[in-house]
């Protein structure tokens, strides 16, 4: 860190853990395109729709991801996964 009175420099490493805080929609079927919207979503590696991964998702930003559902798809949790950690929406996506 760069402050007026000089730099300080940490020894340890710190990490952006990825956080979700809102999706959309919040149900359909198996191709639906779902926008993911958090933060810490840069270098995503893994999205994934009630524990079926995403083989089709872009990281638009680092807090928007555009997703679409998989198929197998089973209503649950959204998950995203970067180096950093895992992020669990709070709400249900239902897959229909």
């Amino acid at each position: 860190m760069t402050t007026p009175g000089g730099t300080l420099t940490s020894k340890q490493t710190f990490k952006v853990v990825p956080v979700i805080t809102s999706f959309s929609p919040p149900s359909g079927p198996v191709g639906t395109p779902v926008t993911i919207t958090g933060s810490g979503f840069t270098g995503a590696s893994k999205v994934s729709f009630g524990g079926k991964n995403a083989t089709v998702f872009t990281v638009n930003s680092g807090t928007r991801i555009t997703a679409t559902v998989p198929s197998g798809a089973v209503t649950g949790k959204i998950k995203v996964t970067t180096a950093d950690g895992t992020a669990t929406s709070t709400g249900t996506f239902t897959a229909t």
